[in-house]
């Protein structure tokens, strides 16, 4: 019977490590800064950030100044390329 409760006690200090470490990492996780270099924006937010019209935002895109993808039919854009 003591072997169980011994069994118990570690279960549960391993229990205790892992809520520590799970606190950690959550803490860890939300204080991750991305910087603008990696940062992609859609038109919609072009036009809002700079207040430009969808055909600047179309000149821009073919003549090649902004940094830009087309993901499943939308367009993105390098905010650092703005």
């Amino acid at each position: 019977m003591i072997g169980f409760f011994k069994s118990i006690l570690v279960i549960v200090r391993i229990l205790q490590d892992i809520k520590v470490l799970l606190e950690r990492w959550e803490a860890s996780r939300d204080a991750v800064v991305v910087p603008d270099a990696v940062v992609w924006i859609d038109a919609s937010d072009v036009k809002r950030l700079l207040n430009v019209s969808d055909t600047t935002i179309y000149r821009r895109r073919t003549e090649g100044v902004w940094v830009c993808r087309k993901v499943g039919g939308k367009w993105f854009y390098l905010k650092s390329s703005l």
